[in-house]
């Protein structure tokens, strides 16, 4: 078994590993460079199997559907096998679809190109066992703060790596990591792990459920709620909702917000009442559930609803948002949230959306918030439990060396961009 991180190995996001076996290669993960850093706007050079050559015995296998995993799926060869967990494949095609009918036409065809791109892919659910060749590939279900990630243990040659994608474990669902690590990843050889947080040891100082608590307060104290939020951070939206519904304000939402609230709800409420959403209002009529159009009038009963029981409303930087901002945003009433990375805000580092800064701008807002990454104590759970026979293998972070610092009792292997490491 060689492993070669193609890119990763000094940054966050944009990494791609390579696992090959006796010709077979799994590649994982194939996203943009995050914008406003170092290599954004670096070439990367051909790697066969996956941009070039023979793809015949390859497959990519995605995480999560975060750009810098997924966003260059259109760069493989034309026919090169890609697998997603089945509710991310539909979460991402909502999130493309609606994209390709934005203005800048030069991006709006890129998001068609990836919706063309999202109809021959291949979907799996948690513990398939999916051959590659000699090499078996095994997701592992994991919280993030894009739902329905994953891990993956490859195995070949008598080896089992680990692959950590992006996790954490202070999320609704975390409680599983480490239950699930002890039963599934018995006698890794390797880990390749994440280490976004290296350098932000108070990155998760909340847990979800506690900021879940934070919201309900303060629906609870003022009347009507905004919450600057990314449309696809799955439990935070839920929580959002559930705060809203126990403090007896309606819960509003626009079109393409609400649909991409029923695919969780109708894949996953069977699993857990959590993802259950009363979309038909039948409920307490202080929590109902409204859709906006985007021709909605904020007039009338719905405007006499709202002024009545107030309100939670999530919103992003669209025009639609704008006429419930004028109206309601600078009440004595109101409260704005940002719920998102504050790094996005800085426009000196980060070209994410330098729209956000001037979104806010004539509104006072807090910053409500907590990381979709694993802390430094969960890395050391997760390193501890699986114990891997060999080492670890640093990757989506911009200081490997700290995991030698950090993690001493455990055999750091650091690699370089590009080179091949024979296991």
């Amino acid at each position: 078994m060689n492993i070669t991180i193609h890119r990763g190995t000094n940054q966050i996001g944009g990494c791609i590993t390579e696992i090959e076996s006796n010709g077979y290669k799994v590649f994982i993960d194939f996203g943009e460079d995050l914008p406003g850093t170092e290599n954004a706007n670096k070439e990367l050079s051909p790697i066969d199997g996956l941009t070039c050559g023979d793809i015949s015995k390859s497959a990519l296998f995605i995480t999560h559907y975060h750009g810098d995993h997924i966003g260059k799926i259109c760069d493989t060869v034309a026919d090169l096998p890609i697998y997603v967990g089945e509710t991310a494949l539909e979460i991402y095609n909502c999130l493309e679809s609606r994209l390709s009918y934005i203005p800048d036409e030069i991006e709006a065809e890129k998001h068609k190109k990836i919706v063309e791109r999202i109809k021959t892919i291949k979907t799996f659910e948690a513990l398939d066992k999916i051959p590659i060749g000699n090499i078996t590939v095994t997701p592992l279900w994991v919280d993030h703060s894009a739902f329905d990630a994953y891990m993956f243990i490859v195995e070949a040659d008598g080896k089992k790596v680990l692959h950590t994608g992006d996790f954490r474990g202070h999320g609704f669902r975390s409680k599983a990591l480490i239950p699930m690590l002890k039963k599934y990843a018995k006698n890794m050889d390797y880990i390749i792990s994440e280490g976004s947080n290296i350098l932000r040891p108070k990155a998760s100082i909340q847990t979800e459920q506690e900021l879940q608590k934070d919201f309900e307060t303060q629906f609870k104290n003022h009347k009507y709620n905004f919450v600057l939020i990314s449309s696809t951070n799955i439990d935070r939206l839920f929580a959002l909702y559930h705060a809203a519904k126990k403090a007896k304000r309606c819960f509003v939402c626009d079109t393409y917000q609400t649909h991409i609230l029923k695919i969780v709800s109708e894949n996953h409420k069977k699993y857990t009442k959590f993802y259950d959403i009363d979309f038909e209002q039948t409920s307490n009529p202080a929590g109902r559930f409204f859709e906006i159009k985007r021709f909605s009038k904020l007039d009338g009963i719905f405007k006499n609803y709202l002024d009545r029981h107030g309100f939670c409303m999530p919103i992003r930087t669209n025009t639609i948002f704008t006429p419930y901002l004028e109206e309601y945003g600078k009440s004595d009433e109101t409260k704005i949230v940002y719920s998102m990375w504050n790094g996005y805000l800085d426009q000196e580092k980060s070209a994410f959306n330098p729209a956000l800064s001037e979104f806010l701008e004539p509104y006072e807002f807090e910053h409500k918030h907590t990381s979709g990454h694993a802390d430094i104590e969960t890395l050391k759970a997760v390193f501890e439990t699986v114990n891997p026979k060999h080492g670890i293998i640093p990757i989506h972070t911009e200081t490997p060396e700290k995991f030698e610092e950090l993690f001493p009792e455990q055999n750091i292997i650091r690699l370089q961009d590009g080179k091949v490491f024979i296991c």
